[in-house]
This record gives structure tokens, sequence and C-alpha cells, in this order.
């Protein structure tokens, strides 16, 4: 089989923090056969210089919001397959090879992984993980694929085919609807062996029972088709700051 051509997308906003780990591990990856295309919001921080020196391309979204910039990178892709990173997520080594390899499979349209926490403890991430992996089943159950931006594989076509995210920017939780359009369009495959670890710095910041109760109740809106959770305070800042959070 050929391989596929490939374009990782990271969407950026202020995160030198985070960045140049982010991207290093993206370049220690096993397979090599991509492009690494960063989008940057509007930094005000080294987040651009950053990513000029590490990514192939860097293409600047004016619009600000996770969204617009996502769509942006999505847009200016040249792979056939779409990778969706965060810039605040370590990956590792064989990351993109597993995805890669989910997405060649016959029918399928897209692919996700599981997710833990970059700052806990290395033994504690398995933990993290199997977790990941028992709510991605059930929420699977539900009708819901437990999918998030920072592990989010995606044929280029399908998701131009759907729309893509502009017409969801109204809509909290724009990632599980998305992956639950394009079901309509062939299998969307969970893959537990293809972990990613993202920070907690929004958990900490709303407080961990609060957090997780804000993500149940935004996961709800979508299980129910309630859909009354407005884009605009799904990116809020928990703190109420003006800064729109980041994923």
């Amino acid at each position: 089989m050929t391989t596929p051509t490939i374009t990782v997308v990271v969407p950026v906003l202020n995160e030198e923090r985070f960045l140049e780990q982010t991207l290093r591990s993206l370049r220690a990856q096993t397979f090599q056969e991509y492009e690494l295309l960063v989008v940057d919001n509007g930094s005000t921080d080294r987040s651009r210089e950053i990513a000029a020196e590490l990514a192939d391309r860097v293409v600047i979204e004016p619009r600000r919001g996770y969204l617009p910039a996502a769509h942006r990178g999505f847009s200016e892709a040249r792979g056939e397959l779409i990778v969706s990173a965060d810039a605040d997520t370590m990956y590792p080594r064989r990351w993109l090879e597993r995805m890669v390899r989910a997405l060649a499979r016959e029918g399928t349209v897209a692919a996700y992984g599981p997710m833990g926490f970059r700052e806990s403890w290395a033994l504690l991430r398995p933990l993290e993980v199997a977790g990941y992996c028992v709510l991605a089943a059930l929420s699977r159950l539900c009708g819901v694929p437990l999918c998030g931006g920072a592990n989010l594989g995606i044929r280029r076509d399908a998701y131009f085919a759907v729309g893509g995210y502009p017409p969801l920017e109204e809509r909290a939780s724009p990632d599980f609807r998305l992956a639950r359009a394009l079901r309509t369009l062939g299998r969307v495959r969970f893959v537990p062996t293809m972990p990613c670890y993202t920070s907690n710095r929004r958990f900490v910041r709303a407080g961990w029972v609060r957090g997780a109760a804000t993500a149940f109740w935004y996961w709800l809106d979508v299980a129910m088709g309630r859909n009354r959770i407005p884009g605009q305070r799904y990116w809020a800042d928990p703190q109420g700051s003006r800064e729109p959070r980041r994923r």
C-alpha cells in the first residue's frame, strides 16, 4: 500500500511554555513522512519564533479562536490525511505511526486515541490512559466518540465533506460533534494504543471536581441531543478572564 501524504496541524496561541517540547516530540516520531504545519493565532510571546525553527510551515490566522485556527490549518494542509495535535501535548514516538496505520484501514475516515496528563508521574499515566479507554467505550455506547483535537486524525476529503469546524462554532464540544458527523461517511476508529499526554492546567485552574463536572455536563449536552451550551461558554476561560481557553 502506498503511504498517503500526511499533515500534522498544530494551532498555537501563546504557548511558549510548552511548544518547543511538543514540536520536538512530533519531530522524534518513528513515522517521518509528513509535514508539520503550525497555525499561529496571534501569539504575543515567542511561540511564532519557536514554530519557525521546528515546523515545516507556519501560517497566520488573524481571527482569534481555536476553531478558526484549526480550520485554517486543515485548509492549508497538503496531506490527504490531516492529524490534529495540541501545542501543550507530548506525543510518544510511535503515536503518528499508529495514527497513519489506523487511517489507512479500509472504510476509516477518522481515528482518535486516549489521553493522559503530561504533568503526571510516569507510573500514573498508564492508569489515566486506561481510565480514558473505559470512558471512551462507555461514551461510544451512548453514541458519542470521546475524541479531542489533541489526538485526532481525519481524511481531508471527509472533513470538508461534512463542513468541518465552521458550522460548529456556535456549539460546545465541537470535536464530539465533528466525529459524529464523520460517522455518516465511514468508520471513526478509537485506537487505545495511541495515547498522548496533554496539560492538566485547565483542570487545575477550574478545580478538579468542578472541571470534571463541567466536562460531564458538556458531554451530556451532546449525548442527550440538548444542544443548549453555546460555543462562547465552552471556550471561555474557567477563571473568567478575557482570554479564550485553549484545549
